[in-house]
């Protein structure tokens, strides 16, 4: 499986991010073509270097460059929004504020909840007042000591973002990830209790864990790799066995998604022998079951199954079934769902999967696990190739290509999806047009397209 380029996150600094954005505009222009690097130089008289420096970040767009782009792009004032930021962090820089020194201006992942939001002029002009720098300051305010509270709040800084980590975009919470991980790194470098080290190290494996997931989850596959086994050597340190048991079940993971099927089982195997009464156990057992039976073991998917099924009935209902490193009943069907499309017995996956379609679609005009939502209509478009139905399963995929919440795995599920309508209809218009829907998601992911 051919691993996307590694890209910077536009989102962890407000001159990426202009540099992505222009970059955008400039692959769909007004008048629908896209604008090579020296195209647009021409049309705003600046070289085609400029614009390829000010688009990788490496120079500051001056106000005329600004305006230009803004006329030739029709950028609607979206660009214009941004230069205030830009500036801001560039004389940072010049100042020597660098992340050592806890800059007042926070990255575009600090200051958003949604991509969506950096597209709106009007929300960028109204961000630049006194809740920015309150906001830096209680984001921060555990850094100066290393106090029982502190501890406490850094325990608290990770249990929100493990909680954040199904419906929040990557994009935007990988950069805070890392900040809290630079602020604990020096937390760590202070005076501390034998206890608090360990906790501030329990704490760091954690959120390393979940850099690591929200890395894979971008296309970054190599930084995913090191994030856990950094992981590991927290969890090692800390003596906190159920890390250094997630560290193998992400080991699972990217096999399974890089089609390394008996690698899946071992690492599942080996995680189970560390911790397998803890919900890391539970998640082995079931990322055992879907490496068998993409290898079309029923008989071993369904004792795997049953092995979850029983460690999770020893565990403590959780109080924050969304926490990522928490493993909630209602995640048995969803694998489940899954284990049973792929060993292509739809009369055991479809009650599966229609009973997470519900659960996510509970509340009313919310969805409450998008991406667990996303891949069972994969499921279920899967179950519909199976059974000759094209309009539904390319309705499903569309579905799942439209989630909120994008990841390169769910992605990886929707290829699957695409190949198997392709192969299913070769000469069918609709399964030609959801192919070329998926390849321009698939592409928009490599790119670290803005939103």
């Amino acid at each position: 499986m051919p691993r996307p380029l590694k890209q910077l996150n536009p989102y962890a600094s407000w001159t990426r991010l202009f540099g992505a954005t222009l970059r955008q505009l400039r692959l769909k222009a007004p008048d629908g073509e896209s604008l090579t690097q020296a195209d647009l130089g021409r049309l705003i008289a600046y070289s085609g270097a400029t614009v390829s420096a000010v688009e990788r970040g490496t120079l500051r767009p001056e106000e005329a460059f600004v305006e230009a782009c803004e006329r030739e792009l029709n950028a609607g004032g979206v660009l214009r929004a941004f230069l205030p930021f830009v500036n801001t962090e560039w004389a940072e820089q010049r100042n020597g504020s660098g992340a050592s020194h806890h800059p007042h201006l926070l990255s575009p992942a600090e200051v958003a909840s949604d991509p969506v939001a950096f597209r709106d002029p009007t929300y960028l002009e109204n961000l630049p007042d006194h809740t920015l720098e309150a906001k830096a300051l209680a984001l921060r305010a555990g850094a100066s000591d290393t106090s029982e509270g502190v501890v406490e709040t850094v325990q608290l800084q990770v249990d929100r973002y493990c909680r954040d980590y199904p419906t929040v975009s990557p994009a935007l919470l990988e950069p805070r990830v890392r900040q809290r991980l630079r602020e604990l790194h020096e937390l760590l470098d202070g005076r501390l209790t034998l206890r608090q080290r360990r906790e501030l190290l329990a704490a760091g494996g954690f959120l390393t864990l979940l850099l690591s997931c929200l890395q894979f989850d971008m296309g970054h596959s190599e930084a995913a790799e090191e994030s856990r086994d950094a992981a590991y050597q927290l969890g090692q340190a800390a003596e906190h066995q159920e890390i250094i048991a997630w560290t193998y079940e992400i080991s699972a993971w990217f096999a399974l998604v890089d089609r390394r099927y008996d690698d899946t089982v071992e690492h599942a195997r080996a995680g189970l022998q560390v911790a397998p009464h803890t919900s890391a156990g539970v998640q082995l057992a079931v990322q055992a079951a879907k490496g068998w039976s993409r290898m079309g073991n029923a008989e071993q998917a369904e004792l795997a199954l049953q092995r979850g099924a029983i460690s999770l009935a020893s565990l403590s209902t959780p109080s924050h079934p969304e926490h990522h490193f928490v493993f909630d009943a209602a995640k048995l069907s969803f694998y489940a769902a899954t284990c049973w499309a792929w060993l292509e017995r739809p009369d055991r996956a479809r009650e599966h999967a229609e009973a997470v379609v519900a659960q996510c679609l509970a509340v009313p005009g919310r969805e409450r696990w998008p991406v667990r939502l996303a891949e069972t209509r994969v499921d279920l478009g899967l179950m519909a190739v199976q059974e000759g139905e094209l309009e539904a399963a390319r309705h499903l995929g569309e579905l799942a290509l439209g989630s909120h919440r994008k990841a390169g795995s769910t992605l990886g599920r929707v290829r699957e999806l695409d190949e198997a309508v392709m192969a299913a209809f070769p000469d069918a218009p609709e399964a030609r047009d959801f192919h070329d829907r998926f390849v321009t998601a698939r592409r928009s992911l490599e790119l670290g397209t803005p939103g």
